[in-house]
């Protein structure tokens, strides 16, 4: 019996820690299939709402409002927005106070929080690739 060995799962670990500047706690996360699904839905939610918001169309739905229904909906849709950061990045991290916590410590940033929120998406994405880079694969590829 001939033994496979995977170089790239040697080391393999999908546990990692989380820590951000200005914040005190460390979130240790277990990366796995259904946390990559999770991840890939609230980035996505995430981007949609920011992309509606960066958007032409919608900058002309302002001007076309009243300067009080204009700052109603400018409100509105940021709190829809912040709500969707917070709530991502508390179900991220699996701590219910982490999305607030974050947010308060990043000057209140829905910005930032959605880049954060971008940044563990793409981290799932890596640490569930245990080929490191292409080369690395190449090896094992074979022509047909």
């Amino acid at each position: 019996m001939s033994v496979i060995e995977l170089d790239g799962l040697k080391n393999f670990n999908n546990v990692r820690e989380i820590k951000l500047p200005g914040i005190e706690k460390t979130w240790k996360i277990k990366f796995d299939d259904n946390y990559r699904v999770q991840s890939s839905l609230i980035a996505s939610q995430v981007d949609k709402l920011y992309q509606e918001q960066a958007s032409d169309d919608y900058e002309e739905e302002l001007l076309d409002l009243a300067p009080a229904e204009r700052r109603k909906r400018l409100t509105s849709d940021l709190n829809k927005f912040k709500k969707a950061c917070v709530d991502g990045l508390s179900a991220l991290l699996q701590d219910d106070d982490a999305g607030e916590e974050i947010y308060k410590a990043m000057g209140n940033s829905t910005e930032i929080c959605a880049q954060i929120i971008g940044k563990i998406n793409q981290t799932a994405d890596k640490v569930l690739n245990v080929a490191k880079d292409e080369a690395a694969t190449e090896k094992y590829d074979t022509e047909r």
